[in-house]
């Protein structure tokens, strides 16, 4: 009963549509798995009646062309309930002892981008999402309004000519209804299936998306597609119906995959203030400087994404937006608010721009180095030197690598040095050697804020001597303590005096 209510909305066989398609020379070659997978496909699919056409469709078509690994397989199907069509599939494989996991279910939902039921598994190995084909009709947001669709409308949809290929399942075909996806993915090029401004109007996150294949895959972007991208009505889409979440996860899968070009096409396609967005709207030029000079630096050590997030909120470092009555960093506000992204990649990010004000480069004594390095916004130091470097050289930067910048460059590499030759990262994570209470019975004094006091001193005391034993720290304390250690600290550990009020009758002043 199962499989007869699956197939009933089926309106056309399998050859109906398989003979409008060209023939195709391309070719993909399947892992032992893949070709298990798909003969196991073909064979369930046939048996169902009237036969179901089954297509892989997207990514793992263009990536299989592009011989990249892929194990995401989006498996599109020509009738509407792909979750139906994965519990059958999997009970067919199941009584084959094939490996399978449960079939999740994403439900149909009118108001959501994703409302014909799509069934998710994992076979073999393989992560499996099962969806009928459908085509899309767009009013005022980016939530369409979906039903079954053939494949030319299936392909018609997609955010790119290269993720719109489908691999038949049937035939061992790669199929390219749009005409243009095999000789774009050929020649590296970033084209729309229907004409760009439409597409872009109907789902402005296709804009970002096109940012990031481009970049993935080093792709020139058709002109017509530039030019689409670069009105104003267009791309202010990206504010008014894409939701920020999405935004940021375009956003850092671009920062995984050749960062600095994909700033580089934000950049010129003037982007900026549509992905990193904020009440406050500086001038951007700054991101793209800072995102060139990271890329120098990237050629002589490595780089981690977070430093590419903090290049692109260059243009907000000092500024503040008012949160709950207090100043917030912009910065902090771009990265957490503007696109979503999480509470650590904020604060990484917000910490790179203080760590900038704490590490000195003029600093000589050990402990001055080592207690900047241990202070929580430096931390890890090694990025954030490489930081501080890039803002450094950011105001004599004239668009390359001159010895202006190695020069500057060169001051950081030699601080560096400096801080390993010392032996600081060992000895900045070292414990102290005196806990709370130690210091307690060493000097009789009960529990305060005074303890807190001494254990900072102390850790500078260590990092000026790294030899030091618990004994000579007990030994150095008590002689601070007698002398003229004892009324500094318990002056450094006073809570401030609180700023005296206005009285009753008085006037504040100005």
């Amino acid at each position: 009963m199962l499989l007869a209510r699956l197939v009933a909305t089926v309106s056309r066989p399998v050859a109906s549509t398989v003979a409008s398609i060209r023939t195709m020379s391309h070719t993909v070659t399947l892992s032992p798995a893949e070709a298990t997978f798909v003969a196991l496909l073909d064979d369930f699919a046939n048996r169902l009646s009237p036969p179901v056409e089954c297509r892989i469709a997207g990514g793992w078509v263009r990536d299989k062309l592009l011989s990249l690994p892929s194990s995401d397989l989006d498996i599109a199907l020509s009738i509407p309930s792909g979750h139906s069509f994965a519990v059958a599939f999997v009970d067919f494989l199941k009584a084959k002892d094939v490996p399978t996991g449960s079939v999740g279910k994403v439900v149909a939902n009118p108001e959501q981008s994703k409302h014909l039921e799509t069934g998710t598994t994992r076979i073999m190995g393989l992560e499996c999402d099962f969806v009928g084909l459908r085509s899309e009709t767009y009013a005022d947001s980016r939530i369409p309004q979906v039903k079954p669709g053939t494949p030319f409308e299936d392909a018609s949809r997609r955010d790119l000519t290269i993720n719109a290929l489908f691999y038949n399942v049937h035939t061992r075909q790669v199929e390219d209804y749009t005409k243009m996806g095999l000789s774009d993915l050929e020649n590296r090029i970033a084209r729309t299936p229907l004409p760009p401004r439409q597409t872009f109007q109907d789902d402005p996150l296709r804009i970002v998306r096109c940012v990031r294949f481009a970049s993935r895959f080093n792709l020139a972007i058709a002109q017509e597609v530039v030019d689409s991208i670069k009105q104003e009505d267009v791309k202010v889409g990206i504010l008014s119906k894409v939701s920020k979440e999405r935004i940021g996860i375009e956003t850092i899968k671009m920062l995984h995959n050749n960062p600095f070009h994909a700033l580089s096409l934000i950049h010129s396609l003037d982007l900026h203030p549509y992905i990193f967005s904020c009440e406050v709207d500086p001038p951007r030029q700054e991101a793209f400087a800072a995102a060139q000079i990271l890329n120098e630096v990237a050629k002589r050590k490595s780089v981690d994404e977070v430093l590419w997030l903090a290049t692109a909120a260059t243009p907000f470092r000092g500024l503040t937006v008012k949160r709950k009555g207090r100043d917030v960093p912009a910065s902090s506000v771009v990265i957490g608010e503007g696109l979503k992204l999480s509470t650590e990649l904020k604060t990484s990010v917000t910490n790179l721009f203080d760590a900038v004000n704490i590490i000195n480069l003029d600093a000589t004594r050990r402990s001055d180095i080592g207690i900047s390095l241990q202070h929580q916004a430096v931390r890890p130091w090694e990025r954030s030197l490489t930081f501080a470097a890039i803002l450094a050289i950011l105001p004599v930067w004239k668009g390359e690598w001159d010895d202006g910048a190695e020069g500057i460059y060169q001051q950081y590499e030699a601080f560096e040095g400096k801080i390993r030759d010392l032996g600081l990262p060992e000895d900045i994570d070292r414990p102290l050697l005196l806990n709370g209470n130690d210091i307690q019975q060493l000097l009789s004094i009960p529990p305060s804020s005074l303890i807190t006091t001494i254990r900072q001193s102390l850790n500078a005391f260590q990092l000026d001597n790294p030899l030091a034993t618990k004994e000579e720290c007990e030994k150095w304390l008590k002689s601070m303590w007698e002398g003229e250690g004892r009324d500094l600290w318990e002056k450094n550990s006073q809570p401030p005096r609180p700023s005296k009020k206005a009285g009753k009758g008085e006037k504040r002043k100005r």
